[in-house]
């Protein structure tokens, strides 16, 4: 069997890896040779099991289980603190339970025991706070999964070629892996892919406070901002930075204000005063209908995209679907609600 796979970034190189365990003939196609705009090398590098959805939760459980003990990534443990107001009562409740039927090791926190664990948060507007302290969450190098992913392939007999692949192929099934621009891609075959890029900014700053590197990532689900250690400093992203339609990525300096104010808000010890060391930006491949996953094929065309800034997380459970799909094996994952044509599906904590 051939399979030829339009796109080398995570996903893409995730499926050539599984499908090259396989001994299958393998050609990843991929005109951006230095990987300089694609999602994965522009993300923060997060892995967590607290979404919304069973399909997430699974598919990250996978992952992070695979990157910890098949790979020689390098796991930062220091976890995920998520934060819930008042008005997301019920989507605590519900997404706690959900996580520890499915075996995550999701803890809740009162607003009183949450200041007791971190002094150095504001609590006056939090209901709730979720977090892991086992190693279950934490972050990775992007470029290192990639890397280690590449390397595996190639090793295994993939094949690359560096040009964008969207021509004729002598293959019995092709996988487009092209982030947000697999729609595009995908209207030659005239499939309709409901997916966007929409850019994110991140922030990279220096505090005059002491730095906290054991600090897990903080996602402020009421304010919409979050950040994590990375060096001496921090990583700063918010929600409300995000733009669509945009032809680059330079980073977007005029919602710098309202992010700081909102990082002062939730941790004024912390943040008072902020140095902002330099900024990158990256697309994050939207599913403009309900931000979560499109896993699925037309006849012998197979896609992965929509994953709304998981891609990266749920790389090693995504290429393992795919590959199954494409050589009709058992399903290790039920992806009836990642098909493109469904009822939608909302995932809720999209940070």
């Amino acid at each position: 069997m051939k399979v030829d796979i339009i796109g080398g970034g995570i996903i893409g190189m995730s499926t050539a890896y599984y499908l090259a365990v396989q001994n299958i003939d393998v050609t990843v196609f991929e005109k951006d040779k230095r990987f300089h705009v694609a999602s994965f090398g522009r993300s923060c590098g997060g892995t967590r099991c607290q979404f919304f959805t069973k399909e997430n939760i699974l598919l990250s459980q996978y992952s992070i289980s695979f990157i910890k003990n098949q790979t020689s990534v390098d796991f930062t443990p220091n976890g995920y603190l998520m934060l819930f107001g008042e008005d997301q009562q019920e989507d605590h409740r519900h997404s706690t339970k959900l996580q520890q039927e499915l075996g995550a090791t999701t803890k809740t926190l009162t607003p009183d025991e949450l200041k007791e664990l971190y002094s150095w948060i504001t609590v006056d507007d939090v209901y709730r706070a979720c977090y892991t302290d086992d190693g279950s969450e934490g972050w990775i190098d992007p470029y290192s999964l990639h890397t280690w992913f590449k390397d595996e392939a190639k090793r295994l007999g993939a094949k690359f070629v560096w040009e964008d692949g969207i021509q004729q192929h002598d293959c019995d099934a092709i996988v487009i892996a092209a982030g947000c621009w697999t729609g595009e891609v995908a209207k030659k075959w005239n499939i309709d892919i409901p997916v966007k890029g929409q850019k994110h900014t991140v922030y990279n700053i220096l505090t005059e406070a002491e730095h906290i590197p054991t600090m897990p990532l903080v996602a402020d689900l009421i304010t919409g901002v979050y950040w994590r250690p990375e060096g001496e400093g921090y990583i700063v992203g918010y929600e409300g930075n995000s733009e669509w339609d945009s032809e680059d990525l330079e980073p977007n300096w005029d919602k710098w204000e309202e992010t700081w104010q909102l990082l002062y808000h939730r941790s004024p010890s912390l943040f008072e005063t902020v140095k902002t060391n330099s900024a990158w930006a990256g697309y994050y491949d939207t599913n403009i209908i309900d931000s979560n996953a499109i896993i699925d094929h037309v006849d012998n065309i197979y896609f992965a995209t929509g994953f709304t800034g998981r891609g990266l997380m749920q790389s090693p459970a995504v290429g393992l679907s795919l590959s199954n799909m494409i050589l009709g094996k058992k399903q290790r994952f039920d992806l009836d609600n990642y098909k493109l044509n469904r009822q939608p599906l909302k995932e809720k904590y999209v940070i």
